[in-house]
């Protein structure tokens, strides 16, 4: 009798069903399928292809085309991308940044902290700094110091701009501190020269003006069209208008495009002399 129930009992086990292996094989099965449709995804997207070219642009500074890769990136669906699109959408408001687009930058930055894959604190001193080089760019150099100061201690190069700020709110002391400052950490650039210039102009101390000027056109480029008017407005104060006229017509021939060197050049073509 005992022989029999124990019997019965090893059948009634054998049909049993093991819930526990059962939801095991489910899992597997679930994980399974979207390994096989994440792969799947990955291989028809494009993503990290145009992510990968828009980082070679980016690297050797092509930021237009780099912006354009990046775009075409984001635009690509693929599953489980939400983190590589914070990524992608980092590096596009870093290349706005770059241009020089503070307002682009701004708003990249903004719908980035929307998202919970970000760092949060890093994002907002980033979304910080670009509102603050916006208000320079729009000319609210009030508000934009307040915001540049704060980030200067972090971003040297900052002081630059802190320093054409005061100079802009007629505060010559702060910006000379903050200009120094600059020139100190990376030594001084024709922009730094030509602000230098442009201020010993201002309060007609002209020698001190052609000295700064000279030392800018033997720098950098970058701001030669702007110093080469100051040079034509020293030699205007001698009363040498056949010489500046010569400068200017140099101007005009080296920066066609240049308005103001367009319009010192027709105005000293009514001074000159000829000899």
């Amino acid at each position: 009798m005992a022989t029999r129930k124990r019997r019965r009992r090893r059948r009634n086990n054998k049909y049993r069903l093991n819930y526990k292996r059962l939801f095991i094989f489910f899992i597997f099965c679930v994980l399974l399928v979207f390994g096989i449709i994440y792969g799947i995804s990955a291989l028809l997207s494009h993503k990290k292809e145009y992510f990968e070219e828009g980082l070679k642009f980016y690297e050797t500074k092509q930021y237009n085309e780099a912006l354009e890769k990046f775009e075409a990136a984001l635009s690509e669906s693929q599953l489980l991308s939400e983190r590589t699109d914070t990524n992608i959408k980092l590096y596009i408001a870093d290349t706005y940044m770059k241009q020089g687009n503070y307002g682009e930058a701004l708003t990249e930055y903004k719908e980035i902290l929307e998202n919970a894959h970000t760092n949060k604190k890093e994002v907002t001193s980033m979304m910080e700094l670009a509102d603050a080089l916006y208000c320079f760019e729009q000319g609210n150099y009030t508000a934009a110091i307040e915001g540049l100061e704060k980030k200067a201690e972090k971003w040297h190069e900052l002081y630059m701009y802190i320093g054409t700020c005061y100079g802009e709110l007629d505060n010559s002391d702060k910006m000379f501190e903050n200009y120094e400052a600059y020139v100190k950490e990376f030594g001084f650039n024709s922009y730094i020269y030509a602000q230098y210039a442009s201020y010993y102009i201002s309060i007609e101390d002209y020698e001190t003006a052609i000295g700064y000027i000279n030392n800018g056109l033997d720098s950098d480029a970058e701001y030669n069209a702007q110093l080469r008017l100051m040079e034509i407005a020293y030699y205007e104060e001698q009363n040498d208008y056949n010489y500046a006229y010569e400068l200017a017509e140099e101007l005009v021939e080296l920066y066609p495009d240049y308005e103001e060197g367009q319009h010192e050049y027709i105005f000293l073509s009514t001074r000159k002399t000829d000899d």
